[in-house]
């Protein structure tokens, strides 16, 4: 009797453990997808802030090469596999405050300031007062 009840138990979690792998699985594969969006959504923003700037052509050119620098470095981080969810969102932290130290030595004082109050999220600026 002991060992029928033994053997259920390990079945039952044998069954777990086989729901749970396909859900994690799906779950992993819904967070590539999600993450694309979300970067396409601030590529966006970015573009349409430093599109406002009246940005030189130099500072065009150089922009843009910022940009798909930081690109192609977010791209490797996404699809690195060796690393985990917290390891991956702290590499994209380091690439985000690289490519803002970048940005800020090709603008101008001004345009920093204007690219940093377009950037913020509307959750963060203050309210304002009527």
């Amino acid at each position: 009797m002991k060992v029928t009840r033994i053997l259920g138990v390990f079945v039952s979690l044998g069954l777990v453990a086989a729901l749970a792998i396909p859900l994690a699985s799906a779950k992993s594969q819904a967070n590539p997808a999600q993450a694309a969006s979300k970067e396409k959504g601030m590529h966006d923003k970015m573009q349409a802030a430093l599109d406002s700037l009246n940005l030189t052509d130099d500072q065009k050119a150089k922009v843009k090469d910022i940009l798909a620098d930081a690109k192609t470095k977010r791209q490797a981080v996404v699809s690195d596999t060796s690393l985990n969810e917290e390891q991956k969102r702290a590499k994209m932290k380091e690439l985000h405050e690289a490519m803002a130290a970048k940005l800020n030595e090709v603008l101008t004082p001004e345009q920093q300031a204007e690219l940093k109050k377009k950037m913020t999220p509307a959750k963060e600026k203050p309210s304002e007062q009527p």
